[in-house]
């Protein structure tokens, strides 16, 4: 700690280097003993508690005084350490295996998230924005070891359990009197459009929510043919008086993919394996091809049409097949790493549907309930549906479904 408040930063991230990595004598001498210490006891994890312990000092100290880049420089030092063996130094040699042990560990995988979460946004690449994505990709490897699995997989869902509760603190607070002339964080890349298009969401849906159009939908499948079902999978899409609802084009050409998807299991009846199937093809055929370049769908959307007639289409798709959400993530991984070279000038159109898919997803998540009221004496759905301005969002948790035993 005395370190970090009597020297420049740049030479305590070297002296980081020097008495982790290289294990050269620091300007504190007694900071090599201890790592001798450690070393002489052949303990990895007391070696693993000094070492996160000096981390997160660093960290917090440097993210306390702004100094956005220093985590990053200090994650790209862990992770590019030398992996040479050194020559005639044992205790060199075993502190490079605990290194790499510990890079190899959730510890690590927790400290890089708490880096990224901390960053400064507006100094990050785009793709910053959208780690959960990218960790999804990692847990839904089968390359990947369990515990790597495991770790992305608990690391995705606390990013997203953490972009909910900023976006219902979010549209809380922007919308009180109290906080009227404060500035409270939006997660949102749309500035204060963020509250508008959660209405026109909400407006939107009639008198209906989404998802219980869904159910509905859901209710309707029992006991039918695949190729029935179909047939009402278009009308669910596309015909229940939204106004997102695309071209006569695009509803053309998905009736067209669903004739020749799995037209063996027409005369089948329909089941959870079918619903599954036919929900991630029609999500791939929005998003991605097989070589992983936007589907020919995709640049129809992108070149002629709101990002937001695609983020619903897509949540509609989700809500009558909640496991297809994974298989979205992946193909959202996808295009991260397709254009990821790209500016963000070339991708705002993906961007933005990233920031509309977000919102979207998380209105009509599990954890948290967003509704719309009309705050006017008048209460004709009519004003409701043209004056948003009238209107204020509310948002409550949901009470915790009951697992089965």
């Amino acid at each position: 700690m005395n370190l970090t408040q009597n020297y420049e930063p740049e030479l305590v991230l070297q002296q980081f280097k020097n008495l982790f990595i290289e294990l050269i004598a620091p300007v504190e001498p007694k900071f090599i003993q201890a790592i001798h210490t450690i070393i002489d006891c052949d303990s990895q994890r007391e070696f693993n508690n000094l070492f996160k312990r000096c981390c997160y000092i660093l960290l917090n100290h440097w993210i306390a005084h702004r100094k956005y880049q220093l985590p990053q420089d200090l994650i790209k030092i862990i992770s590019q350490r030398n992996l040479g063996e050194p020559d005639g130094n044992n205790s060199l040699k075993l502190l490079r295996v605990w290194l790499t042990n510990f890079v190899n560990s959730p510890e690590y995988e927790e400290l890089k998230v708490f880096v990224f979460k901390q960053e400064n946004p507006f100094q990050n690449h785009w793709t910053s924005r959208y780690q959960p994505y990218l960790l999804a990709a990692q847990y839904l490897d089968p390359n990947n070891t369990p515990k790597q699995r495991q770790t992305a997989r608990i690391l995705s869902q606390q990013l997203k359990d953490k972009y909910k509760f900023d976006l219902a603190m979010y549209t809380s607070r922007s919308q009180s009197a109290t906080f009227k002339f404060k500035r409270y964080y939006n997660p949102t890349l749309l500035g204060d459009e963020a509250l508008r298009l959660i209405k026109i969401i909400l407006v939107n849906r009639g008198p209906m929510s989404y998802r219980n159009l869904a159910n509905n939908f859901l209710s309707q499948t029992q006991d039918i043919t695949y190729k029935q079902f179909k047939k009402n999978l278009i009308k669910y899409l596309f015909n229940y008086g939204d106004k997102f609802y695309s071209t006569d084009l695009i509803r053309d050409k998905i009736i067209n993919l669903l004739e020749i998807c799995s037209p063996e299991n027409d005369e089948n009846n329909l089941n959870n394996s079918l619903l599954l199937r036919t929900c991630n093809y029609l999500i791939k055929s929005f998003t991605v091809d097989n070589s992983g370049e936007p589907s020919a769908l995709f640049l129809i959307f992108a070149t002629q049409l709101n990002p937001l007639r695609l983020a619903i289409l897509m949540l509609k798709i989700i809500l009558i097949s909640p496991y297809s959400r994974r298989y979205l993530e992946l193909c959202f991984a996808r295009f991260i790493e397709y254009y990821q070279d790209r500016t963000v000038a070339e991708c705002q159109w993906l961007i933005n549907f990233f920031e509309v898919s977000q919102i979207a997803l998380t209105i009509y998540g599990d954890s948290v309930q967003y509704n719309l009221v009309n705050m006017s004496d008048k209460h004709q759905e009519e004003q409701l549906i043209t004056d948003l301005n009238n209107c204020r969002i509310f948002s409550q948790q949901k009470p915790l479904k009951k697992k089965p035993d």
